[in-house]
């Protein structure tokens, strides 16, 4: 009745129930891996209370940096702990604090306690005169000696000492009940601790043990150590998932907290070990790292029950590596014949289908190279046909030019007959002397010109830029138009090279044409075959 409560109880707290611990354990492995960059962290907090203690001059205030000191080493490096501990109980008996030197001499007891020092622990709480400390320092004194003989209980694990130092931490901690009060941290914990060593009933020692993971954030010691107490709770009545499920839980909490001083890690490698081969890797890296916290902390009674659990993980661990190596190699024994017949299979096939293969790539290569022939006899039909059309236009243009030009002689040569006729002689040589109808045709040509080639040779101004360093302008303000230099190097493009016929043709001087061409010439980026390479621009086919 008693164990179905217990479950009903814990199932209310935990909300759904752990059907596997494989996530957690993988969360753990990740906090792990990172154990350096958190001791890194640590370390500088460290560095900034040492780098503290050179900045205060007033004993009190250097004093107060001991303690945080010591409380930061507490249960990271035992040594150290030990040091700082010691510098502060010499200063408060040098400026006469007594309410800190039996802090401190509870401190150190307390620190003894987990070094494994239980003599030295008591000689030092035996000191304190404890009708000379306050309330808070009273609660302290008694969890201390609480602390004490529990480990000394653990550490004992016998049928006489056992039961005797369980018993005095028993009546040490229901003294330090009467000083406990609810605004304290550890107020749930200690409930919880209450429940299990004074009057024991396990149904309230994990109500108050989940409130304190509740309350608790998960990178302090009491929530880890709930977490942990909780965990033996459930070993206790047989609920091996809660067990190993809060267990993992105390492991990431005191791997958050960076406690070398743990045990949680050390109980999961055991589980883990325990529940078969599939966790053998991973109990024995947690045993490893056991060792490594407790070897760091210097705690010689960690370093001696890791020593004692660690061959055994080991040798397991070690006997499935050779196990694993052994059908590693018949596995790449198997492997190696296999990939041997697939070879002389494979060598086999691949003479008989060399020839099929062979013939079949020779084919495809035809009808590619057939292929690509076609596409480009379809790209130079198309491009001949609208090189005809663009002919046909220019032959069109070429037909109204002359048609016009005819029309204006035949109108010419009648103004000269009525003239003549008139004896309007002097007029007839004034109109004829008149340069508007030379800029009237030169006009008219150069318009008729400029379109009908560009419609011709449309890429003919940006081919023609890429032979210079400074390009010309690409089109000036009208469409179909070209700059002077543009249109001497276009009839040049269409065979008229003399400067004369030239000059003829654009109603400019030889002078004019030959300084056009010798000043884009000296822009060219080739200039003894540029205008070689002005005949090969716009060709349809290269």
């Amino acid at each position: 009745m008693k164990k179905s409560i217990l479950l009903l109880f814990s199932l209310f707290f935990m909300l759904p129930a752990v059907a596997s611990n494989q996530s957690s354990l993988s969360h753990l492995d990740n906090i792990l891996s990172h154990r350096k960059e958190y001791n890194n962290s640590k370390e500088q907090h460290i560095n900034i209370l040492k780098e503290c203690i050179t900045k205060y001059n007033v004993p009190e205030e250097r004093l107060k940096i001991y303690e945080l000191l010591y409380q930061e080493y507490y249960v990271y490096k035992f040594d150290s702990a030990q040091l700082y501990i010691d510098k502060a109980l010499s200063l408060s008996r040098k400026i006469h604090n007594h309410y800190h030197t039996a802090l401190d001499l509870i401190y150190k007891a307390k620190l003894f306690s987990i070094g494994g020092l239980y003599s030295e622990a008591a000689v030092l709480l035996d000191s304190i005169h404890i009708d000379q400390i306050n309330k808070e320092l009273r609660f302290q004194y008694y969890t201390t000696y609480f602390t004490l003989y529990s480990y000394r209980s653990d550490y004992c694990n016998d049928k006489y000492y056992k039961p005797k130092y369980r018993s005095l931490a028993s009546s040490c901690l229901r003294e330090a009940m009467q000083y406990l009060t609810r605004n304290m941290p550890e107020y749930n914990f200690y409930h919880g601790e209450y429940y299990i060593y004074v009057e024991p009933n396990d149904q309230k020692a994990l109500r108050y043990y989940f409130k304190t993971i509740h309350e608790q954030k998960q990178a302090s010691r009491y929530y880890a150590m709930a977490c942990f107490a909780i965990a033996s709770n459930y070993k206790k009545h047989n609920h091996p998932k809660q067990y190993e499920n809060y267990l993992i839980k105390a492991s990431i909490s005191d791997a958050l907290c960076n406690t070398r001083e743990n045990l949680a890690l050390q109980e999961l490698a055991t589980l883990l070990f325990e529940k078969g081969k599939n966790n053998i890797v991973r109990a024995e890296k947690y045993i490893s790292i056991s060792l490594e916290d407790a070897k760091f902390y210097n705690s010689r009674l960690r370093i001696l029950e890791i020593s004692q659990k660690l061959p055994t993980i080991v040798s397991a661990y070690e006997n499935m590596m050779k196990m694993n190596n052994k059908k590693l190699k018949s596995a790449l024994l198997l492997i190696s014949l296999l990939i041997v017949i697939c070879m002389i299979s494979l060598a086999f096939i691949f003479r008989q289908n060399k020839q099929l293969t062979l013939r079949r790539r020779q084919l495809s290569e035809n009808n590619d190279k057939l292929t690509t022939l076609n596409e480009r006899l379809n790209v130079l039909n198309a491009a001949l046909l609208d090189t005809n059309h663009k002919r046909e236009g220019l032959a069109k243009l070429y037909i109204d030019l002359c048609a016009k030009y005819i029309d204006r002689l035949n109108k010419y040569k009648n103004m000269v007959k009525r003239k003549i006729k008139a004896h309007q002689v002097n007029e007839l040589l004034s109109n004829i002397s008149s340069s508007r109808l030379s800029e009237e045709d030169a006009t008219t040509f150069i318009t008729r010109f400029d379109k009908a080639f560009l419609d011709l040779y449309p890429t003919f101004i940006k081919e023609f830029n890429n032979l210079l360093n400074e390009p010309q302008i690409e089109k000036t303000k009208h469409l179909h138009s070209m700059t002077p230099e543009q249109r001497i190097y276009a009839l040049i493009r269409l065979g008229v090279k003399e400067s004369s016929e030239i000059a003829s043709l654009l109603f400019y001087s030889p002078q004019t044409i030959y300084n056009y061409r010798s000043a884009v010439k000296s822009k060219a980026k080739n200039k003894e075959t540029f205008e070689d390479d002005i005949m090969n621009l716009c060709t349809v086919i290269r």
